[in-house]
């Protein structure tokens, strides 16, 4: 009996470290996805920031953002929070919209 004790915890050890990556596969797959999407964003806004004549410090005085910090922003690499693209979209004198669809996008 002791035996198959050991057989479930080796079988569900083996589940719980499959879903794990599993998990973590997705995770990777909406953040990539997340980040191809805010990109598209983030282009809008420094075309229009530069439209505008105005320099990174230029919108970090007038958003409380960090010029390091909205230069990592522009450079795509880090996924913005909503709350920072609005600061940021909001000092261009624009806005962010969202919009909830079903299923799911490629």
């Amino acid at each position: 009996m002791d035996y198959d004790i050991e057989m479930n915890k080796t079988d569900y050890q083996r589940e719980k470290e499959a879903r794990a990556k599993r998990l973590e596969a997705y995770a990777e797959a909406i953040q990539k996805i997340t980040l191809e999407k805010s990109s598209k964003v983030i282009e809008d806004l420094v075309e229009e920031r530069r439209r505008q004549g105005l320099t990174q410090q230029d919108l970090a005085d007038m958003t409380g953002i960090l010029a390091p910090n909205l230069a990592r922003l522009e450079s795509g690499k880090r996924v913005p929070t909503l709350v920072v693209l609005q600061k940021y979209a909001s000092a261009l004198g624009m806005h962010i919209e969202i919009k909830l669809c079903d299923g799911t996008e490629a």
